[in-house]
């Protein structure tokens, strides 16, 4: 914890029953040699890899873990708690309840074995057991170990035990006699020349032979002291209920305000790990820790007026200075100061900062721009031209050759005078984002449309910048020289080089497809987006045409995690100076003031953690982590596993399962490995974790696991088994040939008379086959031909090349007949017309039942004369026949018919048939409207062209007739 960090810069984050704690009082803190935080509470032990939480409570274990205050962990790796129950010991998981007198402390007793602090004085461990240690008697509350001896804390005293003494005894001094009553000295700690004595009347300290107050404050002296804990800076940390002091080592002491931890926070337990982050366990808020971080913000705790800023920018005589929503200010690296009041600007909102070459300070606001230099307003009058538009960047390519980047288009001031360059633009394209000067008249621009090309007075969209288009970029810059970097607010960053464009997205493992800004610093790309800073080597971003493959960036700041209590949030959009690089500092804009990330304090990446195998789950049991041998039950393992890493950072973990899986299994942050129906056989799972940001994956570890074959899946089984089926097989084939061979006898003598009487059969159907089919395609009632047999012989008409008459012949009024005479006689009329027309038909005629009392004739090889003589000759006959009324009288009747021929167009088809149906229904109804009786033709005078016979012919009938393209055919008067 660096001393030189004032408490509410340091980074706090909190875990609590919601991230799976299992009560919020904690007692006690310690991290054992694998890297584990063992954490007590009121319930039950926690065990913590810095990601989740395994709780061990009397269900789990066994034994009552609940009320522990005192935890140590040993060199072996073994764990020990303490509290009124006595001694507990934990190993691989497992605990054991030693018991013995209450348990207050516990250290290391100077071997690597606990030396405990009871209620009856001093013991520890010998050959299993536990023994009192000579020297000190009466309740013992506190234990610390300073050089070969240990102090220790009682009622109402403090004594030592030098460990060269033989036998041993304790030098103690006691509170002073004054006091009502002896109190315990609970708390124990010690700076440089003092030590510090926690009690539930205040903190005290020794002087001398003496036992005084603190003298640190008036509230230290007379406030319940909960823990104590010198860091490994010298640093002195007090937990009270009400609040957390730091006394550094120069003397001063610093009071946690409400705001930097948590209000009331009450700290019980203390502690600092082996990466010196420092612990802090509260009796009503869970865990805690506090941690340098490696950013610095300046925020309203720093004099800042308003906390959200969106534009920073280095000033030319040093400082930082901000462009708030309010105003503009100056960071001097200590304390903020106004620079230039709201109120003195077009807009209070500086959303936009830059110096130019003569140190005048451009201050692009929501509603304007104004300059300023060494404090006067020295706006040209001419820029008042912009007062309408936000200003979003401003860059100067030469002297006094600045570009604007407008939410109104691009402007250009240049000899005194402003210039819109851009006027043809889109409103989207017209939105400058970003501006990148390449030479004095070549700029590229970052529009909310994409990316925009300014060469010598004209504006284009590059090719390359095609899948851009639509996007919002945020900013446009040059990676390496030939290298172009492209930020998006939804489309990821894009790499440009050799006019070929690649993005990069959360489908590659970006945290977001947002970035507001990107940045380069020491070969490393700085992102600052809404899901916070991240960063990634140069070297590792994937250019164009290379393989896809997957990124780890290391996120850096303002991750949005559920734990994080006070989290270094960022970041936040703006213009073109939300980013700034000082020195090793890359400073970021955020709703919450300046975000300075200090690149040294990142330092290289940690190496990526061991991986632990937690345990196997089999069947509902948990069982150890350790080789295990599967003979019965269901084939299903749960493999839990683990990285212990308490810094800042996630873990990502990659599994094999060898002699199952293929390849490596890489599984992001799951830390449980499913297999279900193992085959019987021997395999190794290993498992290996990796920091978030790093390529590297750490040791693995690994685990043997065999599965046992059930007897029938052994292999002198399946020998035996697969023996046994082939005598088997042998018997059943043998006995099988001979009875094949008296079958094939009988069989022969079958065949011979049942091929005789299936050749009858065959007759027969086929006979049958020819009736049904001639049936099918027969109308019952009248013995014509019917529509399916039309159909059926359509194709062979319509391939032939002779002209085809189409008759449509329907009996007038005889709907009468039915209604006078009934249907039994309508049946007979129709069969009587079924045999007038049957007796007509020519040989290579086809005559059909239409429907009801119509009738269709198809005559081959006829013209219009000719289809209208054979029309005509039917329509006499009909007249002519004398048709019974089945009750001894005669009917007679008449019918219309109209024609038409086919093919109406060069080409025949079925569509050009229906055309030709068609016209000889128009000309039937002609037929009706002359009164009945009679005979009408429509025919084509010349072949119809594919776009007439496309559409209904009715309604273009009178046009045709008009273009002489149909004509009618009737008898001559």
């Amino acid at each position: 914890m660096d001393p030189q960090t004032p408490i509410h810069a340091f980074v706090v984050d909190h875990w609590s029953i919601e991230q799976g704690l299992p009560q919020i009082t904690v007692l006690g803190i310690a991290q054992d040699r694998a890297g584990f935080l063992w954490v007590n509470t009121q319930t039950a032990v926690a065990r913590f890899d810095g990601a989740q939480f395994v709780t061990f409570d009397r269900a789990g274990t066994g034994i009552d873990t609940s009320m522990l205050s005192a935890v140590w962990a040993d060199p072996l790796g073994q764990v020990w708690f303490g509290g009124a129950h006595g001694l507990l010991l934990e190993h691989d998981g497992r605990f054991t309840a030693l018991g013995g007198n209450a348990v207050n402390a516990i250290i290391d007793a100077g071997d690597g074995t606990p030396l405990l602090a009871t209620s009856q004085g001093l013991a520890r461990m010998q050959h299993g057991r536990i023994v009192p240690v000579p020297g000190y008697s009466g309740p013992a509350y506190s234990l610390l170990r300073q050089g070969d001896g240990v102090w220790i804390g009682g009622l109402g005293r403090v004594c030592r035990l030098a460990a060269v003494m033989n036998p041993p005894a304790a030098t103690c001094t006691q509170q002073d006699s004054a006091a009502a009553q002896p109190t315990a000295i609970n708390q124990l700690a010690s700076t440089r020349g003092s030590l510090w004595l926690g009690t539930h009347l205040g903190l005290m300290r020794l002087d001398g032979r003496r036992i005084v107050r603190s003298g640190l404050s008036p509230e230290l002296d007379a406030t319940s002291i909960e823990s104590l804990l010198t860091d490994r800076d010298g640093a002195l940390w007090i937990g009270t209920v009400p609040a957390v002091y730091r006394r550094l080592p120069d003397g001063t002491l610093e009071h946690a305000d409400d705001s930097d931890i948590a209000h009331h926070p009450w700290v019980e337990a203390l502690y600092e790990d082996h990466a010196g982050n420092l612990w802090m366990g509260t009796h009503i808020g869970g865990l805690y820790r506090v941690w340098n971080g490696w950013t610095r913000r300046v925020s309203l705790r720093d004099g800042l007026a308003d906390a959200l800023v969106w534009s920073v920018v280095r000033a030319p005589q040093g400082g930082i200075v901000l462009g708030t929503n309010s105003d503009v200010e100056i960071f001097d690296g200590k304390h903020v100061k106004p620079l230039i009041p709201g109120k003195a600007l077009p807009n209070p909102s500086a959303y936009e900062l830059y110096y130019d070459h003569r140190g005048r300070l451009w201050i692009g606001t929501r509603a304007g721009i104004a300059v300023y230099e060494h404090g006067r307003d020295v706006t040209p009058p001419a820029l008042t031209a912009l007062a309408s538009w936000q200003i979003n960047d401003v860059r100067e390519l030469t002297e006094d050759d600045i570009w604007i980047g407008t939410s109104g288009g691009l402007y250009r001031w240049h000899d005194s005078i402003l210039d819109r360059v851009d006027p043809g633009a889109s409103v989207a394209a017209a939105t400058i984002r970003s501006i990148l000067p390449l030479a004095p008249n070549h700029l590229y621009l970052g529009t909310e449309d994409g990316v925009r090309e300014w060469r010598d007075g004209k504006l284009s969209e590059p090719a390359w910048a095609e899948p851009l288009r639509g996007h919002f970029v945020s900013r446009v810059a040059l990676l390496t020289p030939g290298m172009l970097g492209v930020a998006t607010t939804d489309a990821g960053i894009g790499v440009m080089v050799n006019g070929q464009l690649r993005m990069i997205t959360q489908q590659d493992g970006l945290p977001s497809d947002n970035a507001w800004t990107l940045d380069i610093h020491d070969g490393e790309l700085y992102v600052g987006s809404i899901a916070g800073a991240w960063r990634l080597p140069l070297a590792q971003l994937p250019l164009p045409g290379m393989p896809a493959q997957p990124l780890v960036p290391q996120l850096l700041a303002g991750e949005e995690r559920a734990t994080s209590l006070h989290n270094t949030h960022c970041c936040n959009g703006g213009a073109g100076a939300r980013s700034l690089i000082v020195g090793d500092v890359v400073w970021y804009s955020t709703t919450d003031g300046a975000l300075g990330l200090d690149t040294r304090a990142l330092g290289t990446q940690p190496k990526s953690p061991q991986a632990l195998i937690e345990s196997i789950e089999h069947q509902g049991h948990q069982l150890p982590g350790e080789a295990f041998d599967l003979r019965q039950g269901a084939r299903d393992l749960a493999i839990h596993y683990t990285a212990p890493y308490l810094r800042m950072g996630s873990v990502r973990f990659r599994y094999q399962l060898e002699g199952y899986d293929t390849g490596w299994q890489d599984v992001g942050a799951r830390r449980t490995a499913f297999y279900t129906h193992l085959p019987p056989g021997k395999y190794r799972f290993r498992v290996a974790a990796a920091l978030s940001g790093g390529a590297a994956f750490g040791p693995e570890t690994s685990l043997a696991i065999q599965v046992e074959p059930h007897w029938y899946e052994r292999l002198l089984v399946r020998v035996a088994a697969i023996l046994l089926l082939c005598l088997v097989i042998a018997l059943l084939v043998g006995w099988s040939l001979r009875a094949q061979r008296r079958r094939n006898a009988r069989l022969e003598a079958q065949v011979v008379q049942r091929t005789e009487q299936l050749a009858r059969a065959i007759e027969r159907l086929r006979v049958a086959n020819l009736a049904l089919a001639e049936e099918s395609h027969t109308d019952a009632l009248t013995a014509l031909h019917n529509r399916r047999y039309l159909l059926a012989r359509l194709p062979e008409v319509l391939s032939g090349d002779e002209c085809t008459g189409v008759l449509q012949i329907d009996i007038d009024y005889f709907k009468q007949v039915n209604d006078g005479y009934g249907h039994a006689a309508g049946d007979a009329v129709l069969r009587a017309l079924g045999r007038v027309l049957a007796a007509a038909r020519r040989g290579s005629d086809i005559t059909v039942r239409w429907g009801g009392e119509e009738f269709l004739l198809l005559l081959s090889g006829v013209d219009a004369a000719g289809a209208l003589s054979i029309a005509e000759r039917l329509r006499r006959d009909i007249a002519m026949q004398d048709f019974t009324d089945g009750r001894g009288g005669k009917i007679r009747l008449t019918c219309s018919i109209g024609f038409s021929l086919h093919p109406l167009a060069l080409h025949a088809d079925s569509k050009t048939f229906d055309a030709a149906l068609e016209l000889a229904d128009l000309a039937l109804y002609r037929a009706k409207q002359d009164g009945r009786n009679t005979c009408v033709g429509l025919v084509a005078a010349s072949p119809l062209s594919t776009e007439i016979l496309s559409s209904p012919l009715a309604p273009q009938l009178d046009a045709l007739l008009a273009d002489g393209r149909l004509r009618w055919v009737r008898e001559a008067p």
